[in-house]
């Protein structure tokens, strides 16, 4: 079994589930990383400077039974431009758009996420993702089971609030696949 956390991280000024992030890998290298970082709960909002520091010099991803992906979405500001140009008539309810932003994310992203698995032994269906309420839908649309919060879902929050400050993680795999998502999306969706 393979092991993962996912989060989205933005603001309103900033763009809220602008930056997302996917941390998988084997448990006991998700628990290597989270031991080495040293604090017991990480959730980076509630962190002071000093403790923030702290993740960030200890989140070593350089681990081979460990990826991470750093994903640039705006998938509300995507969503809204999708949405807005569908004619009335035709109109997608919010549910369906939201389903396709996943399809579409996941077909940018699943050729990666299959090597990397395969590298160790496994396919998809072997991870399980520790997402919270934000990307439960997404890891669902993927047929990739999740689990309650936990220390890879911590991880990832870490992961994905550098993200949003565009702070590079070494071996963080960085995605902006913001211009590829809306063009697919408005080219098929529009027709």
């Amino acid at each position: 079994m393979l092991l993962g956390g996912a989060d989205v991280s933005g603001t309103e000024r900033n763009g809220l589930n602008n930056h997302a992030a996917l941390i998988v890998g084997s448990v006991e290298a998700i628990n290597r990383i989270h031991n080495a970082i040293g604090i017991e709960h990480i959730h980076m909002s509630r962190l002071g400077a000093k403790k923030r520091t702290q993740v960030l010099n200890g989140l070593d991803l350089s681990l081979d039974e460990v990826g991470a992906w750093c994903f640039h979405i705006d998938r509300r500001r995507i969503e809204g431009s999708v949405g807005g140009f569908i004619p009335r008539k035709r109109r997608e309810p919010p549910t369906n758009i939201h389903k396709s932003f996943d399809a579409y994310w996941l077909r940018l992203f699943v050729g990666e996420l299959e090597d990397f698995a395969a590298k160790l032994g496994a396919d998809l269906s072997d991870i399980t993702v520790e997402a919270d309420a934000d990307m439960r839908p997404t890891m669902k649309s993927w047929n990739i089971s999740t689990r309650p919060v936990g220390r890879a879902h911590e991880l990832s929050d870490a992961i994905a609030w550098y993200n949003r400050r565009d702070i590079k993680i070494p071996n963080c795999r960085i995605m902006d696949i913001r211009a590829s998502l809306e063009t697919a999306m408005k080219r098929d969706l529009l027709k």
